[in-house]
Parts: C-alpha cells; sequence; structure tokens
C-alpha cells in the first residue's frame, strides 16, 4: 500500500517509532493513531493504516467468507432496532446470537450503530425479496415488459431501462426508477435518431424482469391493489399501445402470454378485449420509418384490442401517460359526446 501524500522527515520518524512501540504491546492501528493524536502528531487514520500494514504485514487478517448481503442487511436492520430500544453493543450481540443464530463482532455492531458503514454498500435493494409492492413498480415493470431491456453486462452488471421516443413517458419511468430503488431519478439521454434513452443497474430489478417475462414472478406486484393493476396496464399500453382517429385502442406484443396476462388485469378492471390475433407472422419484413431501416420479424407479433363500447372505460380507469395519445383518445369521445 502507497500513501497519498509524503509526510515531512520528522512527522514519520515519529509515526513509525509510535508503530514499533505499539505494535510490541499489540496495539491495533487505531489505537496508534489516538496515541500519536495524544502526543500531538497529525496524521490521518488511513496513514498509520497504511504504514501499519505496509511494516508489519502480518498484521493484515484474511478476510473469511462473508455472509450473504440480504442476510446482512437483514441483521444490519435487527442490530439498528435493537440499539433504538437502548441495547449495548454486548446486548446487542447476546440478542443477535439468540434471535438469528449468527455471530456478530462488536467492532462490527459498532460501525453500523455510528453508521460508519452498512451492508448495502450502495446497493439499496439487492434482491426481489426487498423490493416492495407499489403503483411506481408497477409502472416500471409495465414499461420494462413493453419498450424496456433488462441486460446482463460483463459477467455482474445488471442493468434495466428503456428507450422511447416520447419525454412525457421517459421522464415519469425515470421518476419511478428512483422512487423504487430509493436514489435520485437517472437522468435520460436523447440519441442520434430522437429515442430517450434511461437506464440503471439493479440486480433485484433484472432478476425480477428479465425477459421473458415470468408472469408468476411479477403477478404479486402487479396484483397487490387496483391502483397497481392501472399503473401497469397504463404504462404497458404506453409503450405497445396506439389508438387513431376512429377511437380503436391497439396492443402489440410478441410474448402470447403476456397479452393474455394484460387481457385478464384488464377484465379485473372492468375492460374487455378481443382476443390475441396473429398481425405480423415470423419472417415477414418491415420498414421503420424512425430509424430508416427494414427488418425481419424474428417472431410471431400478437395484437390485442379494446372493445369499442369500454373506450370510455379505458379512458376513465386507465388512459396513457403519453399526452399526444391521451389527446387522441379525448377527441375521439368529445366527438361522440362521451366527454
Amino acid at each position: 500500500m502507497t500513501t497519498q501524500r509524503r509526510l515531512p522527515p520528522e512527522v514519520k520518524e515519529k509515526l513509525l517509532e509510535a508503530l514499533r512501540v505499539g505494535v510490541a504491546k499489540g496495539y491495533g492501528y487505531v489505537k496508534i493513531w489516538r496515541m500519536l493524536k495524544e502526543n500531538g502528531v497529525e496524521v490521518s487514520i488511513s496513514t498509520v493504516r497504511n504504514y501499519y500494514y505496509k511494516n508489519f504485514p502480518e498484521k493484515l487478517k484474511r478476510r473469511g467468507r462473508c455472509l450473504p448481503r440480504e442476510l446482512r442487511i437483514k441483521l444490519y436492520q435487527k442490530v439498528l432496532e435493537l440499539r433504538r430500544q437502548g441495547l449495548g453493543y454486548k446486548r446487542i450481540k447476546k440478542k443477535i446470537e439468540e434471535l438469528c443464530n449468527v455471530s456478530l463482532s462488536i467492532s462490527t455492531i459498532s460501525r453500523w450503530c455510528r453508521k460508519i458503514c452498512s451492508p448495502h454498500n450502495g446497493c439499496r435493494v439487492p434482491s426481489v425479496k426487498f423490493l416492495e409492492p407499489s403503483p411506481e413498480l408497477s409502472q416500471v415493470i409495465g414499461t420494462v415488459a413493453g419498450d424496456g431491456f433488462a441486460t446482463k453486462k460483463n459477467g455482474n452488471e445488471y442493468v434495466i431501462g428503456a428507450r422511447v421516443k416520447d419525454g412525457d413517458l421517459i421522464e415519469e419511468f425515470s421518476r419511478c426508477l428512483g422512487k423504487v430503488l430509493g436514489r435520485d431519478p437517472p437522468r435520460p439521454r436523447q440519441e442520434k435518431d430522437g429515442a430517450f434513452v434511461v437506464e440503471v443497474e439493479s440486480k433485484a430489478l433484472y432478476e425480477l424482469l428479465r425477459k421473458p417475462i415470468d408472469i408468476n414472478r411479477i403477478a404479486p406486484f402487479v396484483e397487490h391493489c387496483e391502483e397497481c393493476m392501472r399503473r401497469f396496464a397504463r404504462s404497458f399500453f404506453d409503450s405497445e399501445g396506439s389508438v387513431d382517429k376512429d377511437g380503436k385502442i391497439r396492443c402489440y406484443n410478441s410474448d402470447l402470454q403476456l397479452l393474455q396476462y394484460v387481457r385478464k388485469i384488464l377484465n379485473i378492471l372492468g375492460i374487455r378485449t378481443t382476443r390475441p390475433k396473429i398481425c405480423t407472422k415470423k419472417g415477414t419484413a418491415f420498414f421503420d420509418r424512425r430509424r430508416g431501416k427494414t427488418y425481419t420479424a424474428k417472431k410471431d407479433v400478437y395484437r390485442i384490442c379494446v372493445r369499442m363500447s369500454d373506450v370510455l372505460r379505458f379512458y376513465q380507469r386507465i388512459g396513457f401517460t403519453i399526452q399526444r395519445k391521451q389527446k387522441r383518445l379525448e377527441e375521439y369521445l368529445r366527438k361522440r359526446g362521451l366527454l
């Protein structure tokens, strides 16, 4: 290890002498740092630590196997709870051993209680078990299931995001991501073709939303309450839906099971749809006007339509986040005298 700045010769000499004396007495680097401070020698604790392990490498402890992060976070929360009840470090240690059958060191408990460190290490939601059902999470699920992506990069980078052409949709998606992950909303970027992209790293969301979407994984979050179902349906139709001047609301996707699940959610909300039908067969070539390129469909693409008798109910209970789609739907309903 190297120091970040060169010490004055007289300070370095006092530091080395203190290290020799302290190690002979069995002191750790923290106690040696305090001893220097009491003697008026101003040296940072990191400098003392670096010199300590550089000159006495045999003192460098080999880290054993860590407990799983999920367990450490649960223990961390329990330690803070016991501390709020007024328990001292030794009593907390004993209580954790009784409740969780895990032995924590006094130093670990001390650092956690003083908020010097935590097992989160910047990862606020380490796994799906720590995700809480919420309308914002349902909105994230619907967007990723539609225009979003969940990819694993370089072996240990788990990236969640979406690429859309509407700024209002990406702003809402960004806000919901921030809420779900307990962080500031990620900043969207605009690409050369005008599309907006937002992405974040989250192993928990990757486990939940990797494609093909596992309906059994997302169902407890989507079906948590009526508002969660509404937000899921709205964000999915924002991504995969369309509305024309005649008021026809359609939704497209190549995942038949996912479309069937969307139909189920809409039915619970009192909105009927047609059965899925193939609108683009596998192998069909089509032209993307936005990108100016011709593509070939790798899978069959299915379509469902909201029944015309339920278009008003769709507007009242779900609607669109994307303003251009919402306005087009409102214009149709005004023409029919329904608004």
